[in-house]
């Protein structure tokens, strides 16, 4: 890389970083020295004195002789990979013998004295073939913020100057982002910036500051050690319950604006595609849609899929047949929307609302209540979109139950907080075992006379978040207390109303299956989205009855959290009975509609 390039005097040299670069055999080299520094094995300006090829950091002095010579001790790239290798292997051994209590500073200094070039060599990190013949570290940069040395020869930069130059940087950040947001010509801008700052045609190298031969000084090195990764949570991109509370009123206007345009005659299919790309998250993140009227294709994880549900399948190309159009209400419209949200819980980047919406028909003027989870995600552009949405036509006891199963409708995820404590989708895959075993346990108890009430109340404090965060459940059958936000509520619904005290009328007990117990129960995930601290699973699971072998299959969406003691416990729990057509409609209201009579048997 620096093979040929003269020496100046005054003038600091830099290795370009993260790359390999060999010593030269014919190089440039001055009495006292001239200094490089940067992440790799450079090449350098060599001292005359031939067995001790590199001299202490100096500045190339005005007056100093530079002549050529032929150095016989190049190192090949193999030993530079065999020393990189020894290195750490050695670091590896001293912290096992520190481990095992043994004397790892014996164990240290052995490798030092075999891996570095002390007495051999005055720098560090890079690779050199010492007089003896050994390749040993000379070079080893840890990316130590830069600093003037106190003093400077003639022609060197002073640290005003380092600091003038990192003025006009962010000066010229601030100025290219003003000129770009007030629609000027940022290019331009940014061009003219990278002219007067940067070394480009001046220098070959990145971050760090150099006196050029115009006396400009300009930068040459530019390293950012640490790897990017966009922050886990940033206080800028953190959601807001108002843009929560935003967005659900785009999404009731969208639907009214689809059905108005759908009923003028107009292009309701565009109007629908706009709404969808502004609001939903497809192209930005995963999605997970589980919509109301969805029995064949339960899940919808792609925008076209999405499209065809809200317009309908003769809307769109390879569309589902039992897709009528959620968005113009199956032909008939829909004049208003109204959302009631139970709890809004926000972490983040990321909310999850939970609630009932209210849809008013434009035929009739009859309103429909639906059940919902929504999660919203702020995006890289910044801006909020639904990532879940899980809605469920709201609990109803069926006129005549037969044994059977509970048929729950499965809930949509709504995706994650971040924290130091991620969770694993091993984690999340674990709790869900946890919780399949403890309804057969639960069952198992209340079947053979045991304390089932104890046993349910042992396993809710294990698996739930109750006492630790926020939990949002909606059970599958429930209509009157369709939300249970507290560890009573929730035991009401697992154990029935007769064991606890204050239970509510309607719960006959979902663990023990209103009496008959389960025998098994499997889940099957659609997907699992992990982010941070929390994990959105959305999918089916298939209860087995202990009376007589009949399966029941139930939708469900679970978030989990990773709570304050390390431990993974359910937050989200959102269950709904799979949609099934009513037998005396052909063309009906896609929307989640009152008068739909889907089947619960069990709890």
């Amino acid at each position: 890389m620096f093979t040929g390039q003269p020496v100046y005097p005054g003038q600091q040299m830099y290795a370009v970083p993260g790359a390999v670069t060999r010593l030269p055999s014919r190089v440039s080299y001055v009495t006292s020295g001239a200094e490089i520094r940067g992440m790799a094995a450079p090449a350098v300006a060599y001292p005359q004195m031939a067995p001790q090829i590199y001299a202490p950091s100096a500045m190339v002095s005005p007056g100093m002789q530079t002549q050529t010579r032929v150095v016989t001790l190049s190192v090949s790239e193999a030993e530079v990979l065999l020393a990189q290798k020894a290195w750490s292997d050695a670091i590896k051994h001293i912290s096992k013998t520190y481990l095992e209590g043994g004397d790892y500073v014996a164990a240290a200094a052995k490798a030092a004295g075999e891996l570095y070039g002390y007495g051999h060599s005055d720098y560090t990190f890079g690779y050199k073939k010492n007089a003896d013949g050994k390749v040993r570290i000379f070079l080893h940069h840890s990316s130590v913020p830069y600093s003037v040395p106190a003093a400077t020869a003639s022609g060197a930069i002073t640290e005003e100057e380092v600091k003038s130059v990192q003025a006009a940087w962010a000066n010229a950040i601030r100025s290219i982002s003003k000129t770009y947001l007030d629609g000027g010509d940022y290019v331009a801008a940014a061009a003219k910036a990278a002219g007067e700052l940067y070394g480009y045609g001046h220098t070959n190298y990145t971050f760090g500051y150099k006196k050029n031969a115009d006396g400009k000084v300009r930068i040459f090195l530019h390293h950012s050690s640490v790897p990017y990764s966009v922050p886990a949570a940033t206080a800028s991109g953190a959601i807001t319950e108002e843009e929560v509370k935003s967005v659900q009123a785009a999404w009731a206007n969208a639907i009214r604006s689809i059905s108005k345009t759908y009923l003028d005659g107009g292009d309701y299919v565009a109007a629908a595609a706009k709404a969808a790309g502004e609001l939903y998250g497809y192209g930005h993140t995963n999605v997970l849609f589980k919509p109301t009227k969805a029995a064949e294709a339960q899940f919808r994880p792609t925008a076209s899929d999405a499209m065809s549900y809200f317009v309908g399948h003769r809307a769109v190309e390879n569309g589902y047949l039992e897709d009528a159009g959620f968005a113009i209400n199956g032909g008939k419209g829909w004049s208003d929307v109204v959302f009631d949200n139970h709890q809004i819980d926000v972490t983040g980047n990321v909310a999850i609302a939970m609630g009932n919406y209210f849809f008013t028909s434009a035929a009739d003027g009859s309103k429909t209540k639906v059940e919902y989870t929504f999660g919203y995600k702020k995006n890289a552009d910044g801006k909020v979109r639904i990532f879940l949405h899980h809605s469920s036509v709201p609990y109803s006891v069926p006129a005549a139950t037969a044994s059977g199963g509970v048929r729950v409708r499965f809930g949509r995820i709504f995706q994650s907080l971040w924290s130091s404590g991620a969770i694993t989708e091993g984690e999340v895959k674990s709790v869900q075992e946890a919780w399949a075993n403890a309804i057969k346990s639960i069952s198992k108890t209340y079947l053979d006379g045991g304390d089932y009430v104890a046993a349910a109340a042992k396993a809710a404090g294990e698996l739930y978040g109750y006492g630790h965060t926020n939990v949002l459940f909606k059970p599958t059958k429930a209509a009157e207390a369709q939300f249970r936000p507290t560890a009573s509520d929730a035991m009401s619904y697992f154990v029935g109303h007769r064991a606890v005290e204050k239970g509510y009328l309607e719960d006959a007990g979902f663990a023990i299956n209103g009496g008959k117990g389960w025998s098994n129960v499997v889940f099957d995930n659609h997907q699992i989205d992990v982010t941070g601290n929390v994990a959105i699973a959305m999918g089916n699971y298939f209860f087995t009855s202990a009376a007589d072998g009949s399966k029941t299959k139930v939708e469900y969406t679970f978030g989990y959290k990773k709570n304050a003691d390390g431990k993974v416990r359910i937050f989200l729990h959102h269950s709904s009975v799979p949609y099934s057509v009513p037998a005396a409609t052909k063309v009906q209201s896609p929307s989640l509609v009152t008068t739909l009579q889907p089947t619960l048997i069990g709890a």
